[in-house]
């Protein structure tokens, strides 16, 4: 029978006689397992290879399994001969070269394994690969994000605190420190490849075997970094929490992007907007452009606060044994999905997205937010304590919007009364430097701080970013060519036992 059939479609395939087993269970399992054939297939090969070389099986038996595994591979999850029966595609691939080869080779396939650590080995390489393509994607959009930074390097707007205008900030300064957070989303999820890419192959059920194997052997040909050392924990899927945590990190990173864009472009901010391609339209006021992909990205994000709690409650209960529960968590593969679709489309995002510079400085000309550099200045300049010099800007805050006069109409006479006030004592100031101490543009160029927003700390954080994107992609390249070189390697040992 050939193909995957869906699992509501069993009771025909047996005539009405299925079981609930079959039903909710075997086929589920095997409608999953087909994505990861291949893994599947290559965990079969190095078996076989390891055995051979350990002559726990005779070559002449390997010799049958191997060319037989060989073209099962070649053809294809869809040209396996299925057996309804047949609880896992452990079972229907020995159930195959058992009607090619005969019971006796087919069965020595299994010798010193068990569907315990075999389903395990293909679950790890299985969610290597699919980790690694998420951090292609914050790679990707690391890439996008300091290409808008460069764009934008000189436009500043406002920062906020309690959603009051704090400080000068610049947008380049704002988009790099998500290039900051989504690098240490990408460590995180080195972290959690790291633990992932362990070698479960061999554990042999929950207490090892007796017969002689070579686990590091079938480490090498497979790809992974090490093995698993204890084998209790071969079945352990822990890695799924630590893969759901990382991801959780990312969507809480891309929700707080997705928000602040999703404020500034309201009318009332007005300091960016996204092109017609993000925007969707109202079915009754003519006047709207919904940015609903930002929405798309903060819905998304909802979900991901349960995944690492739903993984760890997943695992809970059910001690050491081998159980169900200790599987692959159902929603790791949706997180997986998720947060790779929401990373392609914020970085669309930060490509597109434009600043409305015009409506920014007529913002931050009326704002109060460069007062904190004019405290700093009388702490430099006039010998007051910082607590004395906001005091003192605070007064003539506070009297200027008592009376409605704008930050443009203020006077050294003013700040003058406002000192005589709150300390009684004079503080006096040029014109010149007043004014220039409530500028944006000369808040900005007289950050110097590292990592600060002043022109040359934005340069900085610039090129370190460019190179951390830089050392990301190199890491994700090797552990690729690692995948490679251990499928070169498995080739060639295949060889090696089939040669007389």
């Amino acid at each position: 029978m050939p193909g995957p059939i869906a699992a509501e479609n069993v009771k025909t395939t047996v005539n009405g006689n299925s079981t609930p087993f079959q039903i909710y269970h075997s086929w589920p399992s095997q409608k999953s397992e087909c994505k990861q054939f291949d893994d599947f297939c290559w965990i079969d090969l190095a078996h076989v290879v390891m055995l051979v070389e350990q002559k726990t099986v005779d070559r002449a038996v390997g010799q049958k399994l191997l060319p037989a595994l060989q073209d099962i591979r070649a053809q294809g999850y869809s040209r396996l001969p299925i057996d309804p029966y047949k609880e896992s595609l452990l079972y229907q691939v020995e159930s195959a070269l058992g009607q090619k080869l005969g019971d006796h080779v087919a069965g020595a396939l299994h010798t010193a394994r068990s569907r315990i650590d075999q389903r395990a080995t293909v679950g790890r390489m299985h969610y290597r690969r699919v980790l690694l393509q998420v951090m292609d994607h914050i790679c990707h959009f690391q890439e996008n994000l300091v290409e808008a930074a460069q764009e934008h390097a000189s436009i500043i707007i406002p920062y906020h605190t309690h959603m009051q205008q704090a400080q000068p900030g610049n947008f380049a300064h704002y988009l790099l420190s998500f290039a900051a957070k989504l690098q240490e989303d990408f460590e995180r999820c080195q972290e959690a490849y790291n633990r992932v890419n362990r070698n479960p192959l061999g554990t042999v059920g929950r207490s090892g075997t007796g017969l002689k194997i070579d686990r590091e052997r079938t480490t090498q040909l497979l790809g992974f970094d090490s093995c698993v050392k204890h084998s209790l924990l071969g079945k352990d899927a822990d890695f799924a929490a630590d893969i759901v945590a990382a991801l959780s990190f990312v969507m809480y990173h891309l929700n707080d992007f997705a928000t602040d864009l999703h404020l500034w472009s309201s009318n009332e901010f007005g300091f960016v907007q996204l092109p017609d391609t993000f925007c969707g339209t109202s079915s009754i006021f003519p006047q709207k452009r919904n940015p609903v992909t930002l929405e798309t990205i903060k819905l998304a994000a909802g979900p991901s606060v349960a995944w690492l709690s739903s993984t760890l409650a997943t695992f809970r209960g059910a001690g050491t044994g081998d159980h169900r529960v200790h599987g692959i968590p159902a929603h790791l593969d949706q997180a997986l999905e998720t947060t790779s679709d929401m990373l392609i489309l914020a970085g669309l995002v930060a490509s597109e997205v434009k600043v409305n510079d015009a409506r920014v400085k007529d913002v931050l000309g009326q704002s109060w937010s460069t007062t904190s550099n004019l405290a700093d200045f009388l702490m430099q300049h006039r010998g007051l304590s910082i607590r004395q010099a906001h005091g003192v800007v605070a007064r003539l805050v506070r009297t200027c919007r008592d009376t409605g006069l704008s930050r443009a109409q203020v006077t050294p006479e003013m700040l003058q009364e406002a000192s005589l006030v709150s300390l009684g004592q004079d503080v006096e100031m040029s014109e010149q430097d007043l004014h220039e101490a409530l500028d944006p543009e000369s808040f900005v160029k007289t950050r110097t701080s590292a990592g600060s927003v002043g022109p040359a700390e934005i340069h900085s954080l610039t090129e370190l970013a460019q190179d951390m994107l830089l050392d990301n992609r190199r890491w994700v390249m090797e552990c690729r060519s690692k995948h490679l070189r251990a499928e070169k390697t498995l080739v060639d040992a295949v060889a090696a036992v089939l040669k007389d």
